[in-house]
C-alpha cells in the first residue's frame, strides 16, 4: 500500500490515504516518488479553474526513481532517476504527433495521456507513460528538479520561443515562482536582464540572482528601462497582465513580449507602436522536450537553483493554504524522504 493526496471534492482539502501501489502496463512505469512540486495551478485544480475528473491524486511535478517498467519499455531502466512531464504522450497518429508536437494532439481531451489520468506524484508511488518520463542529472538533487518540471520547463521555453539573439537584454516581469528562475536562466544563456517588480524587496533579490538591474514598475519605470538602453524580450511571468500596456513603449525594434504568467487581466497593444516597431506577442507554455532537458543541465551545472520550501505530504493543507496566501517563496516541495 501507498499513501496518496487525493482530492475528492472542489473547495476542498486533499485527503492523505491509502491506496494500492499499481503495476505498470505496457508502455509504463512506476516510479517512487522522492519529491513533487506545488504551483498555483493545484490551487486551480483544488477550485475547479482547471476542469478535471474527481477524485485525482494531485502532483504535476513529480521526480523519483523507477522501480519497475512494464512490457515495450526499452530506453528506461530500474533505478533510473527520473522525472513526468504534464503531458506524457498523444495518440502518435494525428499531425501534431507525427510533428512531434503531442502537446497539441487531436486527442488532448484525453486525460489518460497526462498526470490527471495516470494519477499524479502526491503519493509514494506514480504511474507514468515511458513517452512523457525524462532522466535527471546525477548532479541534481530530486528537491530542486522539481519545481523544473513545470516552473523551470514552462520559462526555458519562454525564453526560447522568443528566439533570443546574442546579448539581446531581457527584461523578466514578476520575481516570483516563474520570475526567480527566468532572471537566472536568462542570465546564464548571456544575456543582460532586467528585472521589473512591484516590490521592493523583490529588487534586492534579483539583484542576488544575478540580474543587471532591478526597477520598481511605477511611473518613472520607461525613463529608467530608457536609460539602460531598452527591452529586446520581455518575459511575463507575473499576474498581472494589464502591466504591459504600459511597458510597451520601452520595448527596442523587432522586440519580443512573451506571455507565462496567466491571470484574468488583459492589457492594450496599440497597432502604431505594434506596426512602427514591429513588436511581437508570443504566448508560450510548456514546449518541446529539449527546453526541459536544458533547465535541467543549467540548474545541475549550478546556474539555476530553484528557491523551494521544503515540506512532508502530511503538511500538505497547510501548504496549500500558504500557496494561497501567497506567502510561498518559491516553490514548495513535497519531500518523501
Amino acid at each position: 500500500m501507498m499513501k496518496a493526496a487525493v482530492l475528492h471534492a472542489l473547495g476542498e482539502p486533499c485527503e492523505i490515504e491509502e491506496r494500492a501501489i499499481p503495476d505498470p502496463q505496457e508502455g509504463q512505469v512506476l516510479i517512487k516518488i522522492h519529491a513533487s512540486g506545488l504551483c498555483g495551478t493545484d490551487l486551480h485544480v483544488q477550485h475547479g479553474v482547471l476542469p478535471v475528473s474527481l477524485p485525482v491524486v494531485l502532483g504535476h511535478e513529480p521526480v523519483g526513481e523507477i522501480v519497475s517498467v512494464g512490457p515495450g519499455v526499452l530506453h528506461l531502466n530500474v533505478g533510473d532517476r527520473v522525472g513526468v512531464s504534464w503531458v506524457q504522450r498523444g495518440c502518435g497518429r494525428c499531425e501534431y504527433c507525427q510533428g512531434e508536437n503531442p502537446k497539441y494532439c487531436s486527442d488532448s481531451g484525453d486525460m489518460s495521456h497526462t498526470w490527471v489520468g495516470m494519477g499524479g506524484g502526491m503519493a509514494e508511488y506514480m504511474l507514468a507513460w515511458a513517452s512523457g518520463v525524462t532522466l535527471l542529472p546525477d548532479a541534481l538533487s530530486y528537491e530542486l528538479a522539481a519545481p523544473l518540471f513545470c516552473a523551470g520547463f514552462t520559462i526555458a521555453s519562454g525564453f526560447h520561443n522568443a528566439a533570443p539573439k546574442p546579448k539581446e537584454r531581457v527584461a523578466v516581469y514578476g520575481v516570483g515562482g516563474l520570475g526567480h528562475l527566468a532572471v537566472q536562466y536568462a542570465k546564464a544563456k548571456g544575456h543582460p536582464v532586467i528585472a521589473l517588480t512591484s516590490k521592493e524587496d523583490k529588487c534586492v533579490l534579483a539583484k542576488q540572482l544575478g540580474a543587471d538591474e532591478a526597477f520598481l514598475v511605477d511611473d518613472k519605470i520607461l525613463d529608467r528601462i530608457q536609460a539602460v538602453g531598452g527591452i529586446d524580450i520581455l518575459l511575463h511571468t507575473g499576474n498581472a497582465s494589464h502591466a504591459i500596456t504600459s511597458l510597451l513603449p520601452a520595448m527596442r525594434p523587432e522586440g519580443r513580449v512573451v506571455l507565462m504568467g496567466l491571470d484574468r487581466s488583459s492589457f492594450q497593444a496599440p497597432p502604431l507602436q505594434m506596426i512602427t516597431k514591429q513588436l511581437r506577442i508570443i504566448g508560450s507554455m510548456q514546449n518541446r522536450r529539449s527546453d526541459l532537458v536544458d533547465i535541467l543541465h543549467v540548474a545541475a551545472k549550478g546556474f539555476v537553483k530553484p528557491m523551494i520550501e521544503i515540506y512532508r505530504l502530511d503538511d500538505l493543507s497547510s501548504v496549500f493554504k500558504r500557496l494561497e496566501d501567497g506567502k510561498v517563496r518559491f516553490r514548495a516541495v513535497i519531500s518523501f524522504f
